[in-house]
């Protein structure tokens, strides 16, 4: 009963500190998701239902040419819903567009958003690119116009696009990209320049230069009409060295050249481009949280995505609905999302519209599609996504024309918006009994760290007692079955009362009797003689 009594205390011991645990890694799992009203009450019903949201990591060694469809992305409770729906984005009626933002804009070819959410734009002034622009050897046929006399990079407010801030005037011949780091510095690529630059955020000052003034290259030094640039947190960035030599080139925050790859190839006809040789890198777009640097590949029609360390090819997106392919944006919202910018073909009859593409990060499949009201862009060149993932803008080549696109408000409400209501929900509403041991536990939810450490406390507390009983009963029935061994080897064996003279024995700690005192311990001399000499007394003295 004694060792059934400590089985029994362990199994209960474990029962609860496994419980514990599991309560905790459901509230503190990165891929947790608040419970809504009616996934709560599921819940209450049947506690074996867990409702999160869990997105499956990429698969980096992702053989080139292959889209690996594991999980998509849950957007709608409807499972026949069509699937380029789902996730659908709509033009915002307070943007200025239609209505230009003044006369001063000219055709806007890059679009960045700051990370306090400000849209900043580069723009052409009243310079156009058409086939004379350029000589055969892509040398700047206009220099003698001068440079750009218009403030060429204007900052708007996200709400309504009124005008924050303009500058850039008397030093850009043929803006191209634009890029608002996680320091607000802004980077700006000039193909007439063949140039790359970065400005501080608030004088505007250059602070660094890449490349020759109209001197294309192919050298780690010199660019040919360069494109786009893409920054890390850690200052590392990429440039895009785009119409001429098609590859790409990462740089140290210091401006050292780190690593290259690329380079330029024209393919026809149904012959698989491998995925280094690229036609035109247009705009890159980092996906740090999946180390990923990615490039629109504009006329090979695809995005191709590379290990941001080492420049290892990791995936390529190239659904059917993809032509030309102007930009691409990366979102980390809702476990990952692409923006993809599609622009038709003029060689190809095709009903696909100039459009917006959203992507899964994860499974790679097309989930939403936006463009204008009017049913489709007309020359889109570049888009931007807001650091929460709520609107994106895209810009086209017509003077002035910026839009902007918000997710619907069911999507946000799902995947960013959260009520403190549906934060701070009762433990004993959703789980019932199951998890109120944690209700004693206030800081538990703290932070992962904490919760970890509350948890092995506890399971550390509940083995040593439950080892402490077991010992105890264990060293109890231990002292009990050598005393049944003593009176089996000697024949007999008699309790004796003991007067208050007498001495104190140990049994008289399991005598049930009431007690005068202390007794004197009795010293036990056992003759070890022939066993046959069983009729020889025990000699007790005091």
């Amino acid at each position: 009963m004694s060792v059934t009594f400590a089985l029994t205390a362990l199994v209960v011991c474990g029962s609860f500190c496994l419980q514990t645990a599991n309560a905790g890694l459901l509230l503190t799992g990165t891929d947790y998701q608040p419970l809504s009203t009616d996934d709560q009450q599921l819940a209450i019903d049947d506690q074996s239902q867990q409702t999160s949201v869990q997105f499956q990591q990429m698969v980096t060694d992702q053989l080139y040419g292959q889209n690996q469809v594991e999980n998509s992305l849950d957007i709608t409770d409807n499972s026949n819903a069509d699937v380029s729906h789902q996730f659908h984005l709509h033009e915002s009626s307070e943007w200025p567009f239609p209505h230009k933002i003044d006369n001063s804009i000219g055709q806007i070819s890059g679009v960045s958003i700051s990370k306090d959410n400000l849209v900043y734009i580069f723009h052409r002034g009243d310079r156009e690119w058409n086939q004379t622009t350029f000589f055969q050897n892509n040398v700047f046929r206009e220099k003698n116009k001068g440079p750009i006399s218009e403030q060429v990079v204007v900052v708007l407010d996200p709400k309504n696009g009124s005008v924050i801030k303009r500058w850039g005037s008397h030093r850009f011949y043929m803006p191209h990209g634009i890029t608002v780091d996680h320091e607000n510095n802004v980077w700006l690529t000039d193909v007439a320049l063949h140039q790359v630059f970065k400005f501080d955020p608030s004088s505007g000052n250059v602070l660094m230069t890449f490349g020759t003034a109209f001197e294309p290259g192919t050298d780690s030094n010199q660019f040919c009409k360069p494109t786009s640039v893409a920054v890390t947190t850690s200052g590392e960035f990429f440039v895009a060295d785009g119409y001429c030599n098609s590859r790409i080139i990462k740089y140290s925050a210091e401006g050292q050249v780190l690593l290259q790859w690329g380079r330029s190839t024209l393919v026809t006809g149904e012959m698989l481009v491998p995925p280094y040789q690229l036609w035109i890198p247009h705009v890159l777009t980092l996906a740090e949280d999946k180390e990923l640097i990615c490039v629109a590949d504009r006329e090979n029609s695809r995005v191709l995505c590379f290990n941001i360390n080492n420049g290892t090819f990791k995936l390529e997106i190239n659904p059917q609905l993809f032509q030309r392919l102007f930009s691409v944006a990366y979102s980390p919202m809702a476990g990952g999302l692409f923006y993809v910018l599609n622009d038709k073909n003029m060689d190809v009859v095709t009903e696909t519209l100039s459009q917006g593409i959203v992507i899964n990060a994860t499974s790679l499949e097309v989930i939403g599609q936006f463009h204008p009201k009017n049913n489709e862009f007309s020359r889109p060149h570049d888009m931007a996504v807001s650091p929460d993932g709520t609107s994106v803008y895209v810009v086209e080549l017509i003077r002035s024309h910026i839009r902007k696109f918000v997710l619907d408000s069911d999507i946000q409400n799902k995947y960013i918006n959260q009520s403190d209501e549906s934060l701070n929900f009762s433990l004993h509403d959703i789980m019932l009994n199951k998890y109120n041991m944690l209700e004693n536990c206030a800081g538990l939810r703290e932070n992962s760290g904490k919760q970890i450490l509350v948890i092995m406390l506890i399971i550390a507390v509940g083995l040593f007692f439950t080892a402490a009983i077991f010992v105890t009963v264990l060293i109890y029935t231990r002292t009990k079955s050598i005393a049944h061994r003593k009176e089996a080897a000697f024949s007999r064996w008699q309790p004796r009362t003991l007067n208050a003279a007498d001495g104190f024995t140990l049994g008289n700690i399991f005598n049930k009797k009431q007690r005068a005192g202390f007794e004197k311990l009795a010293t036990v001399e056992v003759s070890e003689d022939d066993d046959d000499d069983e009729d020889n007394d025990l000699n007790v003295r005091a």
